[in-house]
């Protein structure tokens, strides 16, 4: 395969996936075994959509592609937490809801599938979790209002608010 079409199988995965990708699974992905030759690949992507409405981004986590911030508000209504399953906008609502809430509350709540639900997340960057003693606590992160194009304590009015119907949630 030639150094085009391993950055084409790059862009593409980060293109798909709702995760940021990790450059190990990157790696295994576009099948370049050099992590030099990958991160050069992915600096030439990064620069290429300097310019452009989407950006690509490293985080603890890994790498993705995403709407730039400026540009969020104008298009997140296009595809509201879409990548997110039913189970997992549960989670967080409860961690919006009970910010900082202890894992062993959700599971309580939710059953044993939280387990999973949480470590999609977490691994999102979308909630953090601090050990604490025999559980974790877990808490919105930054990401998470990247991501909601709100800041939490908004999102959490949103939540809280008596009045709360889908006709009063703003589309960004």
């Amino acid at each position: 395969m030639e150094r085009s079409d391993h950055k084409k199988v790059v862009e593409a995965a980060l293109f798909m996936s709702p995760n940021p990708l990790s450059i190990n699974e990157l790696s295994r992905i576009s099948g370049l075994g050099s992590l030099g030759q990958l991160k050069d690949l992915l600096n030439e992507l990064v620069s290429e959509y300097a310019e452009r409405g989407i950006q690509i981004t490293e985080n603890p986590v890994g790498w993705k592609m995403e709407v730039r911030q400026e540009l969020l508000q104008d298009v997140a209504h296009l595809a509201p937490y879409s990548d997110l399953s039913e189970g997992c906008k549960r989670t967080l609502a409860l961690v919006v809801y009970r910010e900082p809430i202890n894992q062993s509350e959700v599971i309580k709540i939710q059953g044993n599938k939280a387990y999973s639900y949480i470590k999609q997340l977490t691994r999102a960057g979308l909630i953090k979790a601090e050990k604490t003693g025999r559980t974790k606590k877990l808490h919105l992160t930054k990401e998470f209002e990247k991501y909601f194009g709100q800041e939490k304590e908004r999102v959490k009015e949103i939540f809280t608010s008596p009045n709360l119907s889908l006709n009063t949630i703003p589309a960004s």
